[in-house]
C-alpha cells in the first residue's frame, strides 16, 4: 500500500528545528514544503537535506502558499500559542515544542482550537521515547512495584554557568516564560506522570536566579530574568509524595535527568544517560545501607523490548495523522503539564500549596 503524501513545514529555524526535521521529514511520504523564521535566512540552521526548501520570513505567507498538512512550531515559547492557532486556522496539524505555552490560558486556547479544527496537536516531550522510561512505565503498570510510595526526580545541567555558553532567549522571561522550571521542569512533570500513570493533585515550589547577568554572543552583558534553580514538592494521585529539583548551573552535569520510584515491592530508577538500562530491585532489602550510592543493580533492558522501539518524537504524530493507532504526547498532555507549572508559580506567590485545576 502506498504511503499517503504529507506536506510538512517548520516555523522557527533555531537549533531545535533540526530535531523536528530529523524526526518527521525522514519518514516515508513526507515532503518539506516550507521553512519560516522572522530572522535573516542567512543565519538559519537548515540541514543540508532541506537546503533547497523555500524559505519565508512571514509564517502566514508560508502557510497560505505551501498549504502544509503538518507544521512544527520551533520558536521561543512566547510565540507558540499564536503560531499554533495560525497553523490550525490554515488547516494543519501541529507539532509544538515544550512547554506548550507561556500560560495555562494560552495552553487551554490551543487545545480548544485544536479540537474545534479537528486536527491533531503534539508536544515534544522527548523522554517518553527513551526505552528505559517506557520499560519502567510498563513495569509499574503491570504492578511489579505494588502500590507506589515515593518519587524523587532531578534534572541537572551546567550550561548557564559556563563562560563559553552565551546569553540566549531562554534567559529572557518575556520570551521563555520560565527558566529551569519550564525548560527542564516540564520534562520532569510530564516524565513522572508518564512513567507512574499518576496525575498531580497539588504542588508547592520555589525558584531563584543565581546568575543575574550573562554576556551574549557579541559580548554585551544581558540581564538573566529567568530562574536558574527551582524545586517543588507534589502530591500525586493516591497520596504519593514526589520531590523535584532542577538547575542549569550545577558544574559537572551536562544533561542529567533521573527519576527514582519506590513501591511496596521494590524501587526502580531511570536516567537519561542510560537510555537502555534501568536500576531495579524488587523483593529484597538494600545491601549497602551505609553507602551514599544506590545499590540498586543496573540492568540492561530485554533486547526484545528494545527491538520493539518507540515512537520517534516528534515524528510519532505522523502515523497518527495517517489514521494509525499510535501513542504520542498530545496538546492535552501539554496542557496538564502547563497547569502544574502554573500552580507552582502561584505557590511561589502565595507561599502555600496550590491545587491543580
Amino acid at each position: 500500500m502506498e504511503t499517503p503524501a504529507l506536506r510538512y513545514a517548520v516555523i522557527g529555524m533555531g537549533g531545535i528545528a533540526s530535531y523536528h526535521l530529523s524526526g518527521i521529514a525522514a519518514q516515508p511520504g513526507v515532503t518539506v514544503v516550507g521553512l519560516s523564521d522572522t530572522a535573516d535566512p542567512k543565519g538559519w540552521r537548515v540541514p543540508a537535506a532541506q537546503a533547497a526548501v523555500p524559505r519565508f520570513q512571514d509564517a502566514e505567507k508560508m502557510l497560505r502558499e505551501t498549504r502544509p498538512d503538518l507544521v512544527s512550531i520551533c520558536t521561543p515559547n512566547r510565540f507558540h500559542c499564536e503560531l499554533a492557532l495560525l497553523a490550525l486556522k490554515h488547516g494543519a496539524h501541529v507539532a509544538c515544542e515544550k512547554p506548550l505555552a507561556m500560560t495555562v490560558a494560552e495552553a487551554e486556547s490551543m487545545e480548544a482550537a485544536r479540537a474545534a479544527a479537528g486536527r491533531l496537536g503534539g508536544v515534544n516531550f522527548t523522554y517518553r521515547n527513551v526505552a528505559a522510561f517506557r520499560f519502567a512505565r510498563e513495569l509499574i503498570a503491570a504492578g511489579d512495584l505494588g502500590r507506589l510510595t515515593r518519587v524523587n526526580t532531578v534534572y541537572l545541567q551546567s550550561f548557564l554557568g559556563a563562560p563559553a555558553w552565551p546569553y540566549s532567549w531562554r534567559n529572557d522571561i518575556t520570551l521563555a516564560g520560565f527558566g529551569a522550571l519550564g525548560d527542564l521542569g516540564v520534562h520532569m512533570i510530564d516524565g513522572v506522570r508518564f512513567v507512574t500513570g499518576l496525575d498531580y493533585r497539588r504542588v508547592v515550589g520555589i525558584a531563584q536566579t543565581l546568575i543575574p547577568e550573562k554576556p551574549d554572543a557579541a559580548g554585551r552583558v544581558q540581564l538573566v530574568t529567568t530562574d536558574t534553580n527551582a524545586a517543588f514538592l507534589a502530591e500525586l494521585a493516591g497520596g504519593v509524595v514526589a520531590t523535584f529539583e532542577t538547575t542549569q548551573i550545577a558544574p559537572g552535569f551536562g544533561n542529567f535527568f533521573r527519576i527514582e520510584i519506590s513501591g511496596e515491592r521494590g524501587t526502580l530508577a531511570v536516567e537519561s544517560d542510560h537510555p537502555e538500562e534501568i536500576w531495579l530491585r524488587t523483593g529484597a532489602t538494600l545491601t549497602r545501607y551505609a553507602s551514599w550510592k544506590t545499590d540498586l543493580p543496573l540492568v540492561k533492558l530485554p533486547t526484545d523490548f528494545i527491538a520493539r522501539g518507540g515512537p520517534a518524537s516528534p515524528g510519532s504524530i505522523v502515523p497518527a495523522i495517517r489514521g494509525e493507532k499510535v501513542e504520542f504526547p498530545t496538546f492535552a498532555d501539554g496542557l496538564k503539564a502547563q497547569r502544574v507549572l502554573g500552580a507552582i508559580l502561584d505557590s511561589m506567590k502565595s507561599g502555600a500549596w496550590e491545587k491543580i485545576a
